[in-house]
């Protein structure tokens, strides 16, 4: 098992509203992945908000020596020759800590980077897009015109061969890491990804998801590894963390929670916000009641299975749709350490990326109270200069 944490300028006792929110400080950075490269948290997944990921990362892996970071990138916004020599400069000056999250993105954040594909286009792209890039990561020199690609160039005689002067660094290449729930999203995860992503949903929605990824990658002949991201809320009892966890709800407020889901229903398509919203799940039905009369649900309306509850995050208001966005883990030490290792046996997920909020503080009680609880097993790169092999 590995336990991720989550590094993001948005940070603060209830961020999602103004006056819970933090000022961005690096300083505050700097302390949190100090926190996590001090313990046994294998890294950290970057958020995307207002700074670029990569320069972010790049500010901190000189303050660090061991963890890993896990950084989101939109395909086809910087060309793959381009990403494979930043990750492999990255990889040069970190020691081979970079990790890769392929993020399909929506129409209307791609629009902003020039990108304006259909859905399924977007999948057809990002495969081609990530297989360029092993190539190029893994030092080939490559000819390669595509549907959405050409890296050829031309001199008025032949194709210019497009090469870089570094060689990879982590070996065989750099993993890569993403989601995709729906069937195009899991056909393309199967086909490209290392690890496959979900969100925290009840156990039962859980295993169809992974049982279907891994089908699609075995008709591929390929194994996934399999991930979840969660928040995490761990005190030295249930009570307490309970408590917590109601306190967050409470300081949002219903207005806030309102006002922030019908944003995001428009964003998302879905006409009528949340009069209109229905759902076939009675439990999440009961939440959209409970906002519509004006009123926080009760903890019975957002726990989906023991000690699993759908809460507010900085990326989802309320889970009014039963996607399994902004999911807590809420209980003591043992129950929360129970529950991982439960979908890890259950499910065959090795990979908890863990948020709460404040970051900092929320990290040091995951790192005194659950991880020494885990049978943690970091994984570390495979560095191309440490291979041998035999001819």
């Amino acid at each position: 098992m590995e336990v991720f944490w989550y590094i993001s300028p948005v940070d603060g006792r209830y961020p999602w509203k103004e006056e819970g929110r933090y000022q961005v400080d690096h300083h505050r950075l700097r302390r949190l992945a100090s926190t996590i490269d001090r313990s046994a948290f294998s890294g950290a997944l970057l958020g995307t908000y207002a700074h670029d990921v990569f320069t972010l990362a790049a500010s901190l892996f000189p303050l660090t020596e061991r963890m890993r970071f896990l950084i989101p990138v939109y395909p086809g916004v910087t060309s793959p020759t381009l990403l494979a020599q930043q990750a492999l400069t990255f990889d040069d000056y970190s020691g081979g800590r970079l990790l890769l999250n392929l993020v399909n993105g929506s129409d209307s954040v791609l629009a902003q980077y020039g990108v304006h594909l259909e859905r399924d286009d977007r999948y057809s792209m990002s495969a081609e897009y990530w297989k360029l890039f092993k190539r190029l990561y893994a030092g080939e020199t490559v000819v390669y015109q595509g549907e959405y690609f050409n890296l050829t160039g031309k001199d008025g005689r032949r194709n210019t061969p497009t090469s870089l002067p570094l060689g990879p660094v982590q070996y065989p290449n750099i993993p890569l890491w993403g989601a995709g729930a729906s069937p195009a999203g899991i056909r393309h995860a199967a086909e490209v990804v290392d690890t496959y992503l979900t969100f925290l949903q009840h156990p039962d929605k859980l295993r169809e998801q992974i049982a279907a990824a891994r089908k699609a990658a075995a008709d591929q002949g390929r194994t996934l590894r399999f991930g979840t991201l969660a928040s995490v809320i761990v005190r030295e009892t249930e009570e307490e963390a309970v408590e917590h966890f109601r306190w967050l709800q409470r300081k949002t407020g219903v207005d806030t929670i309102v006002n922030n889901l019908n944003a995001n229903l428009v964003r998302k398509g879905i006409q009528g916000g949340l009069q209109e919203l229905t759902s076939d799940n009675p439990q999440v039905q009961a939440r959209i009641a409970a906002l519509r009369a004006g009123r926080l649900p009760e903890l019975s309306e957002l726990e989906f299975y023991p000690n699993l509850y759908a809460g507010t995050t900085p990326w989802s208001p309320l889970d009014v749709l039963d996607n399994g966005w902004g999911s807590y883990i809420v209980g003591s030490s043992a129950q929360v350490a129970e529950r991982l290792g439960e979908l890890k046996a259950e499910l065959g997920i090795d990979v908890f990326i863990l948020s709460g909020w404040p970051l900092n503080e929320e990290a040091n009680y995951v790192k005194e109270l659950l991880l020494p609880l885990l049978n943690l097993k970091p994984s570390e790169p495979v560095l191309a200069n440490s291979v041998v092999v035999n001819v």
